[in-house]
């Protein structure tokens, strides 16, 4: 997990996580409390969650939207493109798995909220 030095605080620095010391507990204990060095370390797994997902936020937020437009009445429009911009929307589709139509259906959606 790389983090750069201004997303920990000045005094905490990566625990070290010992699987061998496992907690011995009576079967039917219930585990309530965390110990300062797990909580270090929950605090470290969510703070790489958060900045993962930040990063990934752009492909989460396209399917988002691709998987909320409108499953309504359909209109078939003819549309021509550039063959290098053509080839370009079928690889991007064929890779991430999406529909043309939905990515086609988001992107002019996008340019009308822009330019209106």
């Amino acid at each position: 997990m790389n983090q750069s030095s201004h997303d920990m605080k000045k005094d905490s620095h990566p625990i070290p996580l010992d699987v061998n010391s496992v907690r011995i507990q009576d079967k039917n204990s219930i585990h309530t409390e965390f110990t300062p060095e797990e909580r270090a370390i929950l605090r470290d797994l969510i703070r790489g969650y958060v900045l993962n997902n930040q990063q990934d936020s752009h492909g989460d937020d396209l399917y988002q939207r691709a998987v909320t437009l409108e499953k309504g009445k359909k209109v078939r429009k003819t549309i021509i493109l550039n063959a290098e911009v053509g080839a370009l929307l079928d690889s991007f589709a064929d890779q991430q798995k999406f529909n043309k139509s939905d990515l086609i259906e988001i992107a002019i959606l996008d340019l009308i909220e822009k330019y209106k």
